[in-house]
Protein backbone atom coordinates (compact mmCIF):
# COMPACT_ATOMS: atom_id res chain seq x y z
CA UNK A 1 0.00 0.00 0.00
CA UNK A 2 2.81 2.44 0.93
CA UNK A 3 4.55 1.80 -2.39
CA UNK A 4 1.41 2.14 -4.52
CA UNK A 5 0.44 5.45 -2.90
CA UNK A 6 3.46 7.03 -4.59
CA UNK A 7 1.32 6.97 -7.74
CA UNK A 8 -1.28 9.73 -7.82
CA UNK A 9 -4.03 7.57 -9.33
CA UNK A 10 -4.20 5.20 -6.34
CA UNK A 11 -6.65 5.27 -3.44
CA UNK A 12 -6.98 2.88 -0.48
CA UNK A 13 -9.66 2.18 2.10
CA UNK A 14 -8.76 0.02 5.09
CA UNK A 15 -11.16 -1.75 7.47
CA UNK A 16 -8.79 -2.30 10.39
CA UNK A 17 -10.20 -4.67 13.00
CA UNK A 18 -6.92 -5.79 14.59
CA UNK A 19 -4.86 -3.84 17.13
CA UNK A 20 -4.00 -3.07 20.75
CA UNK A 21 -4.35 -0.23 23.26
CA UNK A 22 -7.45 1.06 21.48
CA UNK A 23 -5.66 1.60 18.17
CA UNK A 24 -5.53 -0.51 15.03
CA UNK A 25 -2.47 -1.98 13.34
CA UNK A 26 -2.71 0.69 10.63
CA UNK A 27 -2.57 3.55 13.14
CA UNK A 28 1.19 4.14 12.79
CA UNK A 29 1.03 4.22 9.00
CA UNK A 30 -1.93 6.62 9.12
CA UNK A 31 -0.09 8.97 11.49
CA UNK A 32 3.05 8.88 9.33
CA UNK A 33 0.99 9.90 6.29
CA UNK A 34 -0.96 12.62 8.11
CA UNK A 35 -4.24 10.67 8.15
CA UNK A 36 -6.66 10.54 11.11
CA UNK A 37 -8.38 7.11 11.34
CA UNK A 38 -12.18 7.00 11.49
CA UNK A 39 -13.27 5.27 14.72
CA UNK A 40 -16.84 4.01 15.17
CA UNK A 41 -17.70 3.44 18.85
CA UNK A 42 -20.72 2.52 20.93
CA UNK A 43 -22.86 5.27 22.34
CA UNK A 44 -23.77 8.74 21.13
CA UNK A 45 -21.87 9.54 17.93
CA UNK A 46 -22.75 13.22 18.41
CA UNK A 47 -20.65 13.32 21.58
CA UNK A 48 -17.42 13.53 19.55
CA UNK A 49 -16.13 10.14 20.69
CA UNK A 50 -16.85 8.34 17.44
CA UNK A 51 -18.70 8.34 14.16
CA UNK A 52 -21.99 7.01 12.83
CA UNK A 53 -22.83 5.71 9.36
CA UNK A 54 -26.47 5.90 8.35
CA UNK A 55 -27.63 2.79 6.42
CA UNK A 56 -30.15 5.11 4.70
CA UNK A 57 -27.51 7.62 3.62
CA UNK A 58 -28.56 9.28 0.37
CA UNK A 59 -25.31 8.14 -1.26
CA UNK A 60 -26.70 4.58 -1.19
CA UNK A 61 -29.46 4.09 -3.82
CA UNK A 62 -32.89 3.19 -2.43
CA UNK A 63 -32.85 -0.41 -3.73
CA UNK A 64 -29.49 -1.01 -2.09
CA UNK A 65 -30.66 0.64 1.13
CA UNK A 66 -33.32 -2.05 1.33
CA UNK A 67 -30.71 -4.78 0.77
CA UNK A 68 -28.69 -3.34 3.65
CA UNK A 69 -31.77 -3.22 5.89
CA UNK A 70 -32.59 -6.87 5.16
CA UNK A 71 -29.00 -7.93 5.84
CA UNK A 72 -28.93 -6.05 9.14
CA UNK A 73 -32.23 -7.54 10.27
CA UNK A 74 -31.07 -11.06 9.36
CA UNK A 75 -27.84 -10.62 11.34
CA UNK A 76 -29.95 -9.81 14.41
CA UNK A 77 -32.97 -12.15 14.09
CA UNK A 78 -32.16 -14.68 11.37
CA UNK A 79 -33.67 -15.12 7.92
CA UNK A 80 -36.74 -12.97 7.26
CA UNK A 81 -39.97 -14.36 5.85
CA UNK A 82 -41.48 -12.97 2.65
CA UNK A 83 -44.18 -11.28 4.72
CA UNK A 84 -41.63 -9.56 6.96
CA UNK A 85 -39.66 -8.37 3.93
CA UNK A 86 -42.88 -6.95 2.44
CA UNK A 87 -43.69 -5.06 5.65
CA UNK A 88 -40.09 -3.79 5.87
CA UNK A 89 -40.17 -2.63 2.24
CA UNK A 90 -43.39 -0.70 2.85
CA UNK A 91 -41.95 0.88 5.99
CA UNK A 92 -38.75 1.84 4.15
CA UNK A 93 -40.74 3.54 1.38
CA UNK A 94 -42.96 5.38 3.87
CA UNK A 95 -39.99 6.52 5.98
CA UNK A 96 -38.08 7.76 2.92
CA UNK A 97 -41.12 9.66 1.59
CA UNK A 98 -41.79 11.35 4.93
CA UNK A 99 -38.13 12.35 5.32
CA UNK A 100 -38.02 13.83 1.80
CA UNK A 101 -41.18 15.80 2.51
CA UNK A 102 -39.50 17.19 5.61
CA UNK A 103 -36.30 18.09 3.73
CA UNK A 104 -34.11 15.69 5.69
CA UNK A 105 -32.47 12.27 5.39
CA UNK A 106 -34.36 9.21 6.61
CA UNK A 107 -32.88 7.29 9.56
CA UNK A 108 -33.53 3.88 11.09
CA UNK A 109 -35.94 5.18 13.72
CA UNK A 110 -38.14 6.47 10.88
CA UNK A 111 -38.36 2.90 9.55
CA UNK A 112 -39.17 1.59 13.04
CA UNK A 113 -41.95 4.17 13.41
CA UNK A 114 -43.38 3.20 10.00
CA UNK A 115 -43.22 -0.51 10.88
CA UNK A 116 -45.08 -0.08 14.15
CA UNK A 117 -47.66 2.46 12.89
CA UNK A 118 -48.17 1.53 9.22
CA UNK A 119 -50.76 2.65 6.72
CA UNK A 120 -52.75 0.24 4.59
CA UNK A 121 -50.75 -1.25 1.72
CA UNK A 122 -51.50 -3.17 -1.49
CA UNK A 123 -50.03 -6.57 -2.32
CA UNK A 124 -50.88 -6.55 -6.00
CA UNK A 125 -54.61 -5.76 -5.79
CA UNK A 126 -54.99 -7.25 -2.29
CA UNK A 127 -55.36 -4.69 0.52
CA UNK A 128 -53.13 -5.40 3.52
CA UNK A 129 -54.44 -3.85 6.72
CA UNK A 130 -52.25 -1.92 9.17
CA UNK A 131 -52.74 -4.66 11.78
CA UNK A 132 -51.51 -7.32 9.34
CA UNK A 133 -48.47 -5.19 8.52
CA UNK A 134 -47.69 -4.79 12.23
CA UNK A 135 -47.81 -8.57 12.69
CA UNK A 136 -45.76 -9.26 9.56
CA UNK A 137 -43.14 -6.66 10.48
CA UNK A 138 -42.73 -7.68 14.13
CA UNK A 139 -39.35 -9.50 13.68
CA UNK A 140 -37.88 -6.51 11.83
CA UNK A 141 -39.33 -4.09 14.39
CA UNK A 142 -37.69 -6.01 17.25
CA UNK A 143 -34.36 -5.95 15.39
CA UNK A 144 -34.63 -2.21 14.73
CA UNK A 145 -35.38 -1.62 18.40
CA UNK A 146 -31.95 -3.11 19.18
CA UNK A 147 -30.41 -0.43 16.96
CA UNK A 148 -32.61 2.57 17.84
CA UNK A 149 -33.51 2.18 21.52
CA UNK A 150 -30.96 4.17 23.60
CA UNK A 151 -31.17 1.51 26.32
CA UNK A 152 -29.95 -1.25 23.95
CA UNK A 153 -26.31 -2.27 23.49
CA UNK A 154 -26.15 -1.38 19.79
CA UNK A 155 -27.63 2.12 20.12
CA UNK A 156 -25.65 4.97 18.58
CA UNK A 157 -23.85 3.13 15.80
CA UNK A 158 -26.41 3.51 13.02
CA UNK A 159 -29.52 5.45 14.07
CA UNK A 160 -29.06 9.00 12.86
CA UNK A 161 -27.48 10.94 10.00
CA UNK A 162 -23.97 9.99 8.90
CA UNK A 163 -21.37 11.90 10.93
CA UNK A 164 -19.89 14.92 9.18
CA UNK A 165 -16.22 15.27 8.37
CA UNK A 166 -15.58 11.86 6.74
CA UNK A 167 -13.47 12.65 3.67
CA UNK A 168 -14.24 10.01 1.05
CA UNK A 169 -11.99 11.81 -1.44
CA UNK A 170 -8.87 11.17 0.66
CA UNK A 171 -6.25 8.92 -0.93
CA UNK A 172 -6.11 6.81 2.23
CA UNK A 173 -9.15 6.12 4.43
CA UNK A 174 -8.65 4.02 7.56
CA UNK A 175 -11.65 2.77 9.52
CA UNK A 176 -10.28 1.77 12.94
CA UNK A 177 -12.78 -0.81 14.22
CA UNK A 178 -10.74 -1.99 17.21
CA UNK A 179 -13.00 -0.31 19.78
CA UNK A 180 -15.90 -2.51 18.74
CA UNK A 181 -16.19 -5.98 20.29
CA UNK A 182 -14.76 -8.82 18.21
CA UNK A 183 -17.69 -11.06 19.13
CA UNK A 184 -21.41 -10.36 18.76
CA UNK A 185 -23.35 -8.47 16.13
CA UNK A 186 -21.64 -5.06 16.11
CA UNK A 187 -18.83 -5.94 13.70
CA UNK A 188 -20.88 -7.81 11.07
CA UNK A 189 -23.52 -5.06 11.23
CA UNK A 190 -20.89 -2.43 10.57
CA UNK A 191 -19.44 -4.46 7.69
CA UNK A 192 -22.94 -4.78 6.19
CA UNK A 193 -23.31 -0.99 6.21
CA UNK A 194 -19.76 0.05 5.27
CA UNK A 195 -19.55 -2.17 2.18
CA UNK A 196 -22.43 -0.54 0.22
CA UNK A 197 -21.65 2.90 1.67
CA UNK A 198 -18.09 2.68 0.33
CA UNK A 199 -19.28 1.31 -2.99
CA UNK A 200 -21.54 4.26 -3.72
CA UNK A 201 -19.80 7.01 -1.73
CA UNK A 202 -16.11 6.25 -2.32
CA UNK A 203 -16.04 4.50 -5.70
CA UNK A 204 -16.80 6.87 -8.56
CA UNK A 205 -17.28 5.01 -11.85
CA UNK A 206 -15.71 6.70 -14.82
CA UNK A 207 -12.74 8.34 -13.10
CA UNK A 208 -9.15 7.14 -13.51
CA UNK A 209 -8.51 6.23 -9.87
CA UNK A 210 -7.53 2.63 -9.09
CA UNK A 211 -9.04 1.83 -5.70
CA UNK A 212 -8.19 -0.94 -3.24
CA UNK A 213 -10.36 -2.07 -0.32
CA UNK A 214 -8.43 -3.99 2.37
CA UNK A 215 -10.48 -5.86 4.97
CA UNK A 216 -8.62 -7.10 8.04
CA UNK A 217 -10.27 -9.95 9.95
CA UNK A 218 -12.39 -10.69 6.90
CA UNK A 219 -14.08 -13.61 8.63
CA UNK A 220 -16.53 -10.96 9.90
CA UNK A 221 -17.69 -10.86 6.28
CA UNK A 222 -17.27 -14.45 5.19
CA UNK A 223 -18.79 -16.08 8.27
CA UNK A 224 -22.07 -14.14 8.08
CA UNK A 225 -24.15 -14.93 5.01
CA UNK A 226 -26.10 -11.63 4.96
CA UNK A 227 -22.81 -9.67 4.94
CA UNK A 228 -21.10 -12.01 2.48
CA UNK A 229 -24.05 -11.56 0.12
CA UNK A 230 -23.44 -7.79 -0.04
CA UNK A 231 -19.68 -8.14 -0.49
CA UNK A 232 -20.01 -10.87 -3.11
CA UNK A 233 -21.80 -8.35 -5.34
CA UNK A 234 -19.06 -5.79 -4.67
CA UNK A 235 -16.29 -8.28 -5.54
CA UNK A 236 -18.09 -9.68 -8.57
CA UNK A 237 -18.32 -6.21 -10.16
CA UNK A 238 -14.89 -5.10 -8.93
CA UNK A 239 -13.29 -5.03 -12.39
CA UNK A 240 -16.08 -2.83 -13.73
CA UNK A 241 -15.77 -0.53 -10.69
CA UNK A 242 -11.95 -0.33 -10.87
CA UNK A 243 -11.74 -1.93 -7.42
CA UNK A 244 -9.21 -4.38 -6.01
CA UNK A 245 -10.47 -6.29 -2.95
CA UNK A 246 -8.04 -7.78 -0.41
CA UNK A 247 -9.47 -10.05 2.30
CA UNK A 248 -7.13 -10.95 5.17
CA UNK A 249 -7.97 -14.12 7.14
CA UNK A 250 -6.18 -15.95 9.91
CA UNK A 251 -8.03 -19.27 9.75
CA UNK A 252 -9.55 -20.23 6.42
CA UNK A 253 -10.28 -23.67 7.86
CA UNK A 254 -12.74 -22.12 10.37
CA UNK A 255 -15.19 -21.35 7.56
CA UNK A 256 -17.72 -24.05 6.75
CA UNK A 257 -17.86 -23.14 3.08
CA UNK A 258 -20.48 -25.78 2.25
CA UNK A 259 -22.90 -23.82 4.44
CA UNK A 260 -21.84 -20.40 3.13
CA UNK A 261 -22.14 -20.27 -0.67
CA UNK A 262 -21.59 -16.51 -0.76
CA UNK A 263 -18.27 -16.82 1.11
CA UNK A 264 -17.22 -19.68 -1.17
CA UNK A 265 -18.04 -17.52 -4.19
CA UNK A 266 -15.91 -14.63 -2.87
CA UNK A 267 -12.94 -16.95 -2.34
CA UNK A 268 -13.31 -18.44 -5.80
CA UNK A 269 -13.40 -14.97 -7.33
CA UNK A 270 -9.99 -14.12 -5.83
CA UNK A 271 -7.28 -14.10 -8.49
CA UNK A 272 -4.33 -14.14 -6.07
CA UNK A 273 -3.96 -16.04 -2.79
CA UNK A 274 -1.03 -15.28 -0.45
CA UNK A 275 -0.54 -17.84 2.33
CA UNK A 276 1.93 -17.32 5.18
CA UNK A 277 3.18 -19.83 7.75
CA UNK A 278 0.43 -22.03 9.24
CA UNK A 279 0.29 -24.80 11.81
CA UNK A 280 0.35 -28.26 10.26
CA UNK A 281 -3.37 -29.06 10.64
CA UNK A 282 -4.37 -25.61 9.38
CA UNK A 283 -1.90 -25.92 6.50
CA UNK A 284 -3.38 -29.26 5.40
CA UNK A 285 -6.93 -27.95 5.37
CA UNK A 286 -5.94 -24.74 3.58
CA UNK A 287 -3.87 -26.62 1.00
CA UNK A 288 -6.80 -28.97 0.34
CA UNK A 289 -9.17 -26.09 -0.31
CA UNK A 290 -6.76 -24.08 -2.48
CA UNK A 291 -5.42 -27.10 -4.34
CA UNK A 292 -1.77 -26.41 -3.47
CA UNK A 293 1.04 -28.62 -4.72
CA UNK A 294 2.83 -31.09 -2.42
CA UNK A 295 5.93 -28.87 -2.03
CA UNK A 296 3.76 -25.88 -1.03
CA UNK A 297 1.81 -28.07 1.40
CA UNK A 298 5.07 -29.12 3.09
CA UNK A 299 6.46 -25.57 3.10
CA UNK A 300 3.63 -23.84 4.98
CA UNK A 301 4.30 -25.44 8.42
CA UNK A 302 8.05 -24.65 8.16
CA UNK A 303 7.96 -21.23 9.80
CA UNK A 304 11.66 -21.26 10.70
CA UNK A 305 13.04 -21.68 7.19
CA UNK A 306 10.95 -21.90 4.03
CA UNK A 307 7.96 -19.85 5.22
CA UNK A 308 9.87 -17.69 7.68
CA UNK A 309 8.47 -14.18 8.33
CA UNK A 310 8.32 -12.23 5.09
CA UNK A 311 8.03 -15.33 2.92
CA UNK A 312 4.75 -16.69 1.61
CA UNK A 313 3.27 -19.12 -0.88
CA UNK A 314 1.70 -17.13 -3.72
CA UNK A 315 -0.98 -18.77 -5.83
CA UNK A 316 -1.71 -16.72 -8.96
CA UNK A 317 -4.08 -18.65 -11.17
CA UNK A 318 -2.41 -22.02 -11.75
CA UNK A 319 1.05 -20.75 -10.83
CA UNK A 320 2.40 -21.36 -7.30
CA UNK A 321 5.65 -19.80 -6.08
CA UNK A 322 7.55 -19.04 -2.90
CA UNK A 323 7.91 -15.25 -2.65
CA UNK A 324 10.06 -13.21 -0.28
CA UNK A 325 9.00 -9.65 0.49
CA UNK A 326 12.00 -7.36 1.03
CA UNK A 327 11.17 -4.25 3.07
CA UNK A 328 13.04 -1.01 3.67
CA UNK A 329 13.91 0.17 7.19
CA UNK A 330 10.96 2.57 7.17
CA UNK A 331 8.57 -0.16 6.02
CA UNK A 332 9.82 -2.56 8.70
CA UNK A 333 9.23 0.06 11.39
CA UNK A 334 5.72 0.89 10.17
CA UNK A 335 4.58 -2.69 9.60
CA UNK A 336 5.99 -4.29 12.77
CA UNK A 337 2.97 -5.60 14.70
CA UNK A 338 5.06 -7.77 17.05
CA UNK A 339 6.87 -5.03 18.96
CA UNK A 340 5.48 -6.18 22.29
CA UNK A 341 6.47 -9.79 21.69
CA UNK A 342 10.07 -9.35 20.50
CA UNK A 343 13.30 -7.57 21.33
CA UNK A 344 15.89 -6.49 18.81
CA UNK A 345 19.30 -8.07 19.27
CA UNK A 346 20.93 -5.20 17.43
CA UNK A 347 22.99 -7.46 15.19
CA UNK A 348 20.76 -7.51 12.13
CA UNK A 349 22.11 -5.97 8.94
CA UNK A 350 20.53 -2.60 8.29
CA UNK A 351 17.90 -2.86 5.54
CA UNK A 352 17.80 -0.26 2.77
CA UNK A 353 16.20 3.06 3.62
CA UNK A 354 13.47 4.89 1.71
CA UNK A 355 11.78 8.27 2.25
CA UNK A 356 8.13 8.57 3.17
CA UNK A 357 5.84 10.67 1.00
CA UNK A 358 3.15 12.44 3.01
CA UNK A 359 -0.24 12.46 1.35
CA UNK A 360 -1.91 15.53 -0.08
CA UNK A 361 -5.47 15.92 -1.26
CA UNK A 362 -5.85 14.88 -4.90
CA UNK A 363 -6.93 18.38 -5.94
CA UNK A 364 -3.59 19.77 -4.74
CA UNK A 365 -1.47 17.03 -6.31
Amino acid sequence: MLRQLRFRDRSFCILDAQGEDGSGEWDGIARELGITPIRPVYGDADSGEGIRINPLDVRIPAEHQFKVLVSMMEILVGELSSQTKFALAEAHKAASAEARAGGRVAVLSDVLDALTAPCEALLGQQPISPQELIEWGQPAALALDELCNPDRDLAGLFDGPTSEGIDLDARLIVFDLTRLPREGEAMPLLMAVIGPWIRFGWIKPGDSIKRTLIVEEAWHILSHRPVARLFEELVRYGRRLGLSFWAILHHLADLVLEEAPEAAAILKLTATRVVYHLDRDEAEKTADYLGLTSWARKSLPDGANICAPGRAIWQVGSRINLVEHIRTATEIRLTDTNRRMTESAGSEAAPPSAPMVRLRRRAAA
